[in-house]
């Protein structure tokens, strides 16, 4: 009889994939597309932006949605659900002028923010259960970044002079009514459920396994179309990754090479590299040399900031943004890498006396 384990399918394949992390962003996607098909994340926004009664305030309230959204549904689904949103909200108020820097500066805030959480991104979830990371540790570690992030979003947003005019935010549709109530609240309790298996899963409480049953069913009761809003291609791109970094990492020349480059500097590496190949690819690639996994996921965050594609996020907003009626593509694209590089010097000098 074959032993699987010799199989060249196993050793070069099966071997290579990190199933605990697909596992734990499929079940996070599903979960979170959920509660936004009832409404939630919608609802919160359009709340936070009614309150508004100028310019700056608007711009704050919709930028730091975008921060601590992203914490709990990661940096990408938060552009989804905040950017159309804003478009919409500042051609309603007459305030297209503002929308390139509003929609930079949410970019960045939703990369920077969704740093904060072990699920706020995808590189966090590899990245914590390849390192085997105390939460603790974990929030000590990227809290100063953070929180310096927050303040610098702040001082751009409430330092705009041209942004004190009142405005008047009428009734503004664009968010989801979602299920009756009676539907509703027990769906939501049924989300609240799974979103918590995840993060025990994430903590290593819950093996995966048993999260990926308890999830799958709770998604097949509630609704079987929330498995369509799950970013296979993302998953997808995991599974590549893991077995084209894995297999390279064998190869001795290669795997020195790496290793001598990244010891010592993950942080520094983790940005240069994620300024061409995105802060995801970065991770895994780095994770297979470096020791320090705190520093690491430290720069590959911080990395996220740069170029248009380090991040991939990032292009979600550009995407956006391409489709308005103003659009002008090269402005956008200059204030982006301007805003990017001002924030990225900010927080490596912030590493530098950090160290």
């Amino acid at each position: 009889m074959i032993d699987m384990q010799e199989t060249f399918f196993y050793k070069y394949f099966i071997d290579k994939i990190d199933f605990g992390t697909l596992a734990i962003l499929f079940c996070l996607m599903g979960v979170v597309a959920g509660f936004d098909k009832l409404g939630y994340f919608d609802r919160i926004a359009s709340k936070l932006v009614h309150r508004a009664n100028n310019v700056r305030l608007l711009m704050l309230s919709v930028i730091m949605s975008a921060f601590f959204l992203s914490m709990l549904v990661t940096n990408d689904v938060g552009l989804i659900i905040i950017v159309p949103f804003t478009i919409q909200v500042l051609h309603t108020v007459g305030r297209d002028d503002k929308l390139i820097k509003v929609v930079v500066l949410e970019t960045i805030a939703a990369n920077l923010g969704s740093m904060l959480t072990p699920v706020g991104n995808p590189q966090n979830v590899y990245l914590y259960q390849y390192y085997h990371m105390n939460i603790w540790a974990f929030f000590r570690q990227v809290m100063p970044y953070a929180f310096l992030s927050v303040v610098l979003l702040s001082i751009l947003i409430l330092s705009d002079t041209q942004g004190k005019n009142p405005i008047v935010v009428g009734k503004m549709g664009g968010f989801k009514r979602g299920k009756s109530v009676k539907k509703k609240g027990c769906l939501t309790l049924l989300y609240i459920i799974l979103f918590a298996v995840c993060l025990l899963t994430v903590m290593d409480v819950l093996h995966y396994g048993f999260m990926l049953i308890i999830v799958t069913i709770g998604l097949l009761v509630s609704d079987y179309r929330l498995f369509r809003a799950v970013n296979y291609a993302l998953l997808g791109k995991f599974i590549l990754l893991f077995v084209v970094v894995g297999n390279l990492a064998e190869i001795p020349w290669i795997g020195n090479h790496l290793q001598t480059l990244v010891l010592g500097n993950e942080f520094f590496v983790g940005i240069g590299l994620s300024q061409c190949l995105s802060n995801v690819p970065t991770a895994v690639i780095l994770s297979k040399f470096a020791d320090n996994g705190m520093e690491l996921l430290t720069g590959v965050n911080v990395g996220g900031l740069g170029t248009l594609i380090a991040s991939m996020a990032s292009v979600i907003s550009l995407e956006y943004y391409n489709k308005t009626q103003t659009a002008q593509k090269r402005k956008y694209i200059t204030w982006f890498t301007a805003y990017n590089i001002l924030f990225l010097l900010i927080l490596c000098l912030l590493h530098m006396i950090l160290a």
